[in-house]
């Protein structure tokens, strides 16, 4: 199997505001290019959309399942829904978890990891997704400012802009908090009031460049508008979650 894991060229993780991750170049440019050329577009827009209609996800069930998608994305999605890479995220933010999170960090090396709906037995459960964004147009985004599903660990996102992709923005925002959260809108993606944020840092949205992040109560993300958008973007995200085994926070979540 080639080298394929996305942490393979980690240097630094990120401590402030939140504990994440901005990898450059993540892959080797041999293997970007074989991901890239091989993205089964038609085949990701060809489910059932969501947030509206702008957005496709085709997850590890049916790409694991079904086997449709080609080699060296079956390798990819087989990794990194592995014990093995469940395991490489746990070790980059150990310190982090360990002090935020005292009683949790032995659990999380110690504990079974399945991969979510193809074998729902484990303590945690993974996931990896292809993700199609259609254009929209420059004064909305699909994803305002918010906090991730409370049962997630960690989530990372590995850019592909398609070539020939000229558009502004669509650049992964990070928030840092200002005052202590404690409710946010679910039926809004659990969005949280503009007067406890602001942002601090940008990662363009550039391809073969991965961002990840440890699921903590102020981890506030966003994307911002692309202007000019005329191709979709595209992306993978890759997930590890609690298997209703816990939470790594808890706030009201209001819906309206």
């Amino acid at each position: 199997m080639k080298n394929i894991s996305v942490l393979q060229n980690l240097n630094t993780v990120f401590t402030q505001p939140y504990p994440h991750i901005c990898i450059d170049d993540a892959l080797p440019e041999d293997v970007y290019k074989e991901l890239e050329e091989t993205f089964p577009e038609e085949l990701v827009c060809d489910t059932q959309p969501h947030d509206g209609g702008i957005c496709y996800r085709y997850k590890s069930n049916p790409a694991l399942v079904d086997n449709l998608i080609p080699n060296i994305w079956r390798d990819f999605f087989t990794y990194h829904t592995s014990k093995e890479y469940f395991t490489e995220c746990i070790t980059a933010f150990e310190p982090h978890i360990e002090k935020e999170y005292p009683d949790l960090l032995e659990k999380l090396y110690a504990g079974n990891v399945t991969v979510r709906d193809v074998d729902n037995t484990g303590d945690y459960v993974t996931d990896c997704q292809f993700v199609v964004h259609e254009p929209v147009d420059q004064t909305g985004t699909s994803r305002t400012p918010h906090i991730d599903n409370p049962v997630e660990i960690y989530a990372g996102l590995l850019y592909m802009r398609k070539p020939g992709d000229d558009s502004k923005g669509g650049n992964f925002t990070i928030h840092k908090t200002t005052g202590t959260i404690t409710e946010v809108n679910k039926t809004l993606g659990r969005q949280v009031d503009d007067s406890l944020h602001h942002s601090v840092k940008q990662v363009p949205y550039k391809r073969n460049t991965f961002c990840m992040f440890l699921n903590v109560l102020g981890s506030v993300h966003s994307v911002t508008p692309r202007i000019g958008a005329t191709e979709r973007r595209r992306s993978i995200n890759i997930i590890g979650e609690f298997n209703n085994t816990g939470r790594m926070w808890k706030v009201k979540e209001i819906k309206n």
